[in-house]
């Protein structure tokens, strides 16, 4: 009979292990017969009738024991359907994010489907998240629209910011539109990648109303002022607004990672509009030997283009032969990147990339190493910046996994799963290492790729020198009674200080930037052949 009575007793659920506790401790009040029980944690009502293991972790992670409730985890919920249960994984994701395992227990938390989870753990992570907004960033997650519910679109824009080469459909954006507040970080955000997809759409008069605006926003505006310049030009280029897009290719700062690129679809503008002078002014900065990391094959391309369409045939052969042996090296490096990609450079990048982001001027010697643009890779620093975040945890699942010897639990075959955790944790900074690395060697297959194609423009330049030296005699004939022309360069310096050089009479000011170059004769009588 007694056993009876203490097992309908043990089973009621009008008395938990809390409440008993609290009845003869005394630290409840006891009315005639009835049990009031004590105001409920949020873990309680998470865990309605736990168990006594399941109440040894509730109060460890009641007191702020988060170590020791992880240790007693397993013991608790090992092999229960709440463990299995999206409540249960949120529980655990937010155990483990409370022991400095945030990404690891934030995308533990994402494996669930947030409308199934407890309502009070729903609200104990937003709560957690609100001070943690940083670490969105370095995530690896697939957002849903029930997650903006819960943490907002902040986080969700945030999220939707590492996706750096996949295009967002303009439906999705407008919808980010509506819903971000006006000068705020996300609106500004959402509004870049608006006009960058409306572009892809060919909408370019739209999307050039919505840069100008974003042009003029100051303050909250995570695009820098010399990409939205470069890409104002670029808009202007192709539409054939040339003497526009050269205004705006001029906004861009020498400081800028943008200002080579600036400088080279400049000198396409000049050559389009009748001005190799100018265009030979901007390759020749382009090819100063201290830019050979931030310079590739396409300037070599345009380089031989106007000397060509001047006449200079002695220059086009020496940028021919510049070309062959600067980008032969470069083939080779990037070859070995593809095959090892684990170099010295590589990992003098990846040192540098962990800290902050850095510009190829600054790596010195390695800068000539390294794919041309792996400085200001969106996707390679990510994977950098994710790697230190799981290394970090991955030390701090090493260090519980040993402190769990003499703090952990007496359960048998704890350690075993206290190891595989830990191994886990590892295995998410490793697999974010190999992605940095195959990350450089996708810049390197791009960078070769481009380089093979600039290699065949190079042998029609070639084959046309060929054509033209044929043809030179002709020239030199039909022009020799033709006043000499002289094309004066409008590029660059005012200084009085010059470098002359002893072919054609061409001027070059000496400051980097700021050449000019006046042609004089061009494609007539008297043009010096000799290769």
């Amino acid at each position: 009979m007694f056993k009876t009575l203490l097992t309908i007793f043990l089973l009621s659920p009008v008395v938990q292990a809390d409440d008993l506790l609290d009845v003869l401790d005394g630290g409840a009040k006891v009315n005639s017969d009835k049990v009031v029980p004590a105001e409920p944690s949020v873990f309680k009502s998470i865990i309605s009738r736990p168990t006594a293991e399941q109440n040894i972790f509730l109060q460890f992670l009641q007191k702020g024991e988060v170590k020791k409730a992880l240790y007693q985890w397993p013991s608790a919920f090992e092999g229960t359907s709440f463990a299995k249960s999206d409540t249960g994984k949120a529980l655990y994701g937010y155990l483990l994010f409370k022991n400095n395992l945030k990404l690891v227990g934030l995308e533990t938390l994402f494996q669930t489907h947030p409308k199934q989870i407890n309502k009070d753990m729903v609200e104990l992570w937003q709560s957690t998240m609100q001070v943690e907004d940083k670490i969105w960033s370095l995530t690896d997650v697939r957002w849903a629209s029930e997650w903006t519910d819960i943490f907002g679109i902040s986080a969700e824009v945030a999220v939707m910011a590492r996706e750096f080469e996949q295009e967002l459909p303009l439906s999705q954006l407008e919808k980010l539109l509506r819903k971000t507040p006006p000068n705020s970080w996300e609106r500004n955000w959402t509004e870049w990648r608006y006009i960058t997809s409306l572009l892809l759409e060919g909408q370019d008069v739209k999307a050039a109303k919505l840069l100008k605006h974003l042009q003029s926003v100051k303050e909250n505006n995570p695009i820098s002022t010399n990409l939205m310049d470069i890409t104002a030009a670029r808009m202007l280029y192709q539409n054939g607004y040339l003497s526009q897009a050269i205004r705006y290719y001029q906004k861009v700062s020498k400081k800028s990672d943008y200002w080579f690129q600036a400088l080279e679809e400049m000198g396409w503008s000049e050559l389009r509009l009748g001005q190799p002078q100018n265009t030979l002014a901007h390759m020749k900065t382009l090819m100063t030997p201290a830019f050979e990391p931030d310079v590739g094959p396409e300037t070599f391309y345009l380089s031989s283009l106007a000397h060509l369409k001047v006449c200079d045939y002695t220059e086009v052969s020496e940028t021919l032969k510049e070309f062959r042996s600067r980008f032969q090296r470069k083939t080779k490096v990037l070859l070995d990147l593809e095959e090892t990609p684990e170099s010295k450079a590589v990992k003098t990048l990846f040192a540098r990339l962990e800290k902050t982001r850095v510009s190829m001027d600054t790596l010195g010697e390695a800068g000539v190493l390294l794919p041309r643009y792996s400085t200001r890779d969106e996707a390679l620093f990510y994977l950098v910046q994710r790697h230190v975040a799981l290394s970090q945890e991955g030390q701090i699942a090493q260090k519980l996994y040993s402190q769990s010897l003499s703090e952990g639990t007496a359960l048998v075959g704890f350690q075993a799963k206290m190891e595989r955790f830990k191994k886990m944790v590892l295995s998410q900074a490793r697999n974010s290492y190999t992605a940095s690395l195959n990350r450089v060697k996708f810049l390197a297959k791009e960078e070769i790729e481009e380089i093979s194609s600039v290699l065949k423009k190079m042998q029609i330049v070639e084959a046309e020198l060929i054509q033209q030296l044929a043809l030179s005699d002709r020239v030199i004939e039909d022009t020799k009674d033709v006043k000499e022309k002289v094309q004066k360069g409008t590029t660059g310096s005012t200084s009085r200080e010059t470098l002359k050089f002893p072919f054609q009479g061409e001027v070059w000011f000496d400051e980097i930037s700021n050449y000019r170059i006046d042609i004089a004769k061009g494609c007539q009588a008297g043009k010096e052949k000799a290769l």
